[in-house]
């Protein structure tokens, strides 16, 4: 049996994103650095972070300097937190799009924002500009429209890797290239365990999804029924896939929307609680699968 590959499984959910910079901490204080990360979307750029510096305290400081930045302000995410009820990315897109667009447009236009806003944004938290300088080897994800396909971004153009891999449908402009349709890998890899497990022999998945609605919906109409129907799914298949893993960490996202980045400091302390709490198990589930005992009865089960 080969030895124990760690791999890190990092989740998308926009600002709860921030949840794995604390994760991040406790992970790296306690000797637990991954040989390989996965990340969708939010967890892809906190990955990438991570992976070109090693520095968990450096991903915090500079993610947050970013929230006071041009950059952040350009992005015009703060349109969207004047009201985060609606339950999804459709929700708000819809509100929006009923609140400040007239209807010809929304039937014209691909997003809200530019693309090239996000490429700035991204251009400005991470440090290096290719996966080659990365100090551990990152698996960027992101999903073809088109085809429904996973695609897997690990070589070149790290800015434009995870510009795809967060490329929310609807709010950020998708990537076309030939006959690809490309965004956000919330879409078919919320939680990309599967796809790391090709690269190594356990997983730790860190889950920042929403969790499943817990209050009634407020109104009942065509938005609403839709709206709640695409969460419960979506929820679904992520926890489908936080089974799948070797390790699960999942911390207290409060339910927050995407577009929560004012309450990135407390999803930071939320990711350090959470970690903090299963990591005495996870070093005995490392000791465990290391060991000869383990060694023995994966070969005699085989």
């Amino acid at each position: 049996m080969s030895k124990l590959k760690i791999g890190l499984a990092l989740g998308g959910g926009g600002a709860r994103g921030a949840a794995h910079i604390g994760v991040l901490k406790v992970l790296h204080n306690n000797g637990i650095i991954p040989d390989v990360i996965g990340g969708t979307s939010a967890g892809a750029l906190i990955g990438a972070m991570y992976a070109a510096t090693q520095d968990p305290e450096w991903v915090d400081k500079r993610f947050k300097e970013f929230l006071s930045s041009d950059a952040y302000e350009e992005m015009g995410i703060g349109r969207l937190q004047s009201d985060q009820n609606p339950e999804s990315v459709i929700g708000q897109v819809t509100k929006f799009v009923q609140d400040r667009l007239v209807f010809a447009m929304a039937l014209t236009r691909t997003s809200i924002i530019k693309k090239d806003r996000l490429v700035k944004a991204f251009d400005y938290l991470i440090p290096v500009k290719t996966f080659e300088e990365l100090k551990i080897p990152l698996d960027v994800y992101a999903t073809d429209l088109q085809s429904g396909e996973t695609i897997c971004y690990n070589s070149g153009d790290l800015i434009d890797a995870v510009t795809k891999s967060g490329s929310i449908p609807g709010f950020v402009e998708p990537t076309k290239n030939n006959d690809k349709l490309i965004v956000d890998a919330g879409v078919s890899a919320p939680l990309p365990v599967r796809e790391l497990k090709e690269k190594a022999n356990f997983v730790i998945g860190v889950d920042i999804s929403r969790g499943a609605p817990k209050q009634p919906m407020k109104k009942v109409n065509i938005i609403e029924i839709i709206t709640r129907a695409e969460r419960i799914t979506s929820q679904y298949y992520t926890d489908m896939l936080a089974k799948e893993s070797d390790f699960l960490i999942r911390p207290d996202v409060l339910g927050l929307h995407w577009s929560a980045f004012s309450k990135c400091d407390i999803l930071v302390e939320n990711g350090i609680d959470a970690a903090k709490k299963k990591i005495v198990e996870l070093k005995e589930t490392i000791k465990y699968r290391k060991s000869l005992r383990y060694r023995l009865f994966h070969l005699s089960s085989n």
